[in-house]
């Protein structure tokens, strides 16, 4: 579907109520930290990690430092942090649910005979040889290791099955594989969690009476905050498939953590820092990165100290374009235009004018195309090579826009598409940006709008440091090539 051609007998009621509130609460509420509940929570969520790296970390210094005990010597401290770093990369120092000893003891022993090995070789002139050292190091290190895990892990179930409280958790799905989630929590205390009720999502009909139907999925914020809920449980096969990403998109906004039940069927695998089990069914940890102030705070520093340095480097082409604008055009250098930004609010854009519409009216409800009459030999270079969207780097160091995000639209068009594309609006979760996902893939200018925001939401959903580095990497070499239009 392309924006000229969307079509008027689509009824803009007809999107599931359900999704449009998932839409604006992904929209309303992007970056809602998660509450941790009571304090004795808190303090748990803190104390586990460090307790476990502290160990690991000990022993391994330990170990080393007994078979060359040499003052001042680095070797322990070095091998200490690298196990540390190489756990806490497999996410072995995660707060779980369900903590096993068994699942965690092969990466851990990995791990250890690693780093024993490079402590081994790095040890000058060890009494007992290298093999013998390696062997002593990753032997002590390891049996301390999995020893406190051991001891940590049970301390952690017996706090959860004695304190006076589970957590509340709301459960997603009324059919049965929600009311057996419901049954093993009531059963298994370790778990620390309590269900307070059932939201019903367009699944089968409630199975048996094992906690009350609170509401729909469009309740979901009114009931965690009502219930101080500390999980959202998500029995996938007991949700409607139109809404799971709905549930999902919402879930990103609520200030819980979300573990989404895979059904029987799902062969998809999950990475091993992303998987819970719950008396033996298996879960995925969903997760939004950009909820967290530190990824915030990275992507908004990336756009500050990038922008400073393409702005500088840029000026000698930003002054030749302003000059060949006022030449071809006359006065008016600059094109301001009213745009959609981050949770629905209006900004205004900057622009290199490329050719001069006839109004206002018709600056803000035409639509682009690409072989405007109007459209100077200036004009078509500027947007063929992008170079018109350079002044838009004030707008990101102003905090406007972002280097990296979805493209931002003119208000007109934005209420257009959030009636007839589903999951448009869910692109406002995240600052606007200069180059994004779908840009860098070709959907720019006179494109289909709801692939556009497939991968605008892809983005966002999966965002990364590192996949705003390549973004802008491959906008560069789109620009030098000329092959992004």
């Amino acid at each position: 579907m392309r924006a000229q051609g969307l079509s008027p007998s689509i009824d803009p009621g007809a999107a599931p109520a359900d999704l449009a509130s998932g839409e604006a609460v992904a929209v309303l509420a992007p970056v809602v930290p998660r509450r941790r509940g009571a304090t004795g929570t808190r303090i748990l969520a803190v104390l586990y990690p460090v307790c476990l790296a502290v160990a690991d970390g000990w022993a391994m210094a330990v170990a080393v430092a007994v078979l060359r005990p040499v003052p001042g010597g680095a070797v322990p401290g070095v091998a200490a942090m690298t196990l540390i770093a190489c756990n806490a990369s497999g996410g072995l120092y995660r707060m779980r649910r369900s903590p096993s000893l068994l699942a965690d003891g092969p990466p851990i022993l990995v791990r250890t005979l690693i780093v024993a090995a490079l402590a081994a070789v790095l040890l000058p002139g060890s009494a007992i040889g290298a093999a013998a050292a390696w062997l002593w190091i990753a032997g002590a290190a390891g049996t301390a290791s999995l020893a406190v895990r051991a001891f940590v892990n049970a301390a952690v179930r017996t706090y959860r099955c004695r304190r006076s409280r589970a957590r509340p958790a709301l459960i997603v799905g009324t059919g049965g594989a929600a009311a057996h989630l419901a049954g093993v929590l009531r059963e298994r205390g370790e778990l620390g969690l309590a269900a307070v009720g059932q939201v019903a999502a367009g699944g089968p009909a409630p199975a048996g009476p094992a906690v009350p139907v609170l509401g729909e999925t469009s309740d979901l914020p009114a009931l965690v905050e009502e219930h101080g809920v500390d999980t959202l449980l998500v029995a996938a096969e007991d949700v409607h498939p139109d809404h799971l990403d709905a549930v999902l998109r919402i879930s990103f906004g609520l200030p819980c953590e979300t573990l989404l039940l895979q059904p029987p069927s799902d062969v998809v695998p999950v990475a091993t820092t992303r998987r819970e089990y719950l008396a033996g069914l298996p879960c995925a940890r969903v997760d939004w990165r950009l909820r967290e102030p530190a990824a915030r705070c990275a992507k908004r520093l990336l756009d500050l100290v990038a922008g400073s340095l393409i702005l500088v480097l840029v000026l000698p082409v930003l002054a030749l374009c302003a000059v060949a604008v006022r030449m071809e055009g006359g006065p008016g250098v600059l094109f301001r235009q009213r745009r959609i930004g981050l949770g629905g609010e209006e900004f205004v854009l900057l622009k290199f004018r490329t050719l001069k519409p006839a109004d206002e009216q018709e600056s803000d409800t035409r639509w682009t195309v690409k072989d405007d009459d109007r459209m100077g030999r200036v004009g078509r270079f500027l947007r063929a090579t992008s170079l018109d969207e350079l002044p838009q780097l004030w707008n990101v160091l102003r905090g406007d826009m972002s280097l990296v995000g979805p493209r931002p639209e003119r208000p007109h068009f934005v209420e257009q598409f959030s009636r007839t594309c589903p999951g448009y609006m869910l692109r406002h979760r995240v600052p606007v940006g200069m180059t994004g996902w779908a840009q860098i893939h070709g959907f720019r200018g006179d494109t289909s709008i709801e692939l556009r925001a497939r991968l605008d939401n892809h983005y966002i959903d999966h965002w990364s440091f590192a996949g705003d580095l390549r973004i802008l990497l491959l906008t560069v070499r789109a620009m030098l090539c000329r092959d992004a239009g």
